[in-house]
């Protein structure tokens, strides 16, 4: 969730004045303006969406292991 934060909060300073004097005054919040993202926020991005998907994989395919289980390894479980 940090990680998701950061990425969403990155560009609310973007309308700073070194931003602004480094990258031309058209730029503005969310709005690089003669400036361009390079690969280490993009990477950022692209790890977010592969905790995501990976997370929800694995919750179906837990969910879905349990209903394969025999109900003899289910009843030894349960009596432990």
């Amino acid at each position: 969730t940090c990680l998701i934060l950061g990425c969403m909060i990155y560009p609310d300073g973007w309308d700073s004045d070194e931003v602004k004097r480094m990258c031309g005054e058209q730029t503005d919040k969310y709005t690089l303006g003669a400036c361009s993202v390079r690969w280490a926020y993009i990477l950022a991005i692209m790890g977010i969406m592969d905790a995501l998907i990976l997370s929800f994989l694995a919750f179906v395919l837990g969910n879905r292991q349990d209903s394969l289980m025999s109900e003899e390894l289910l009843g030894d479980s349960k009596s432990i």
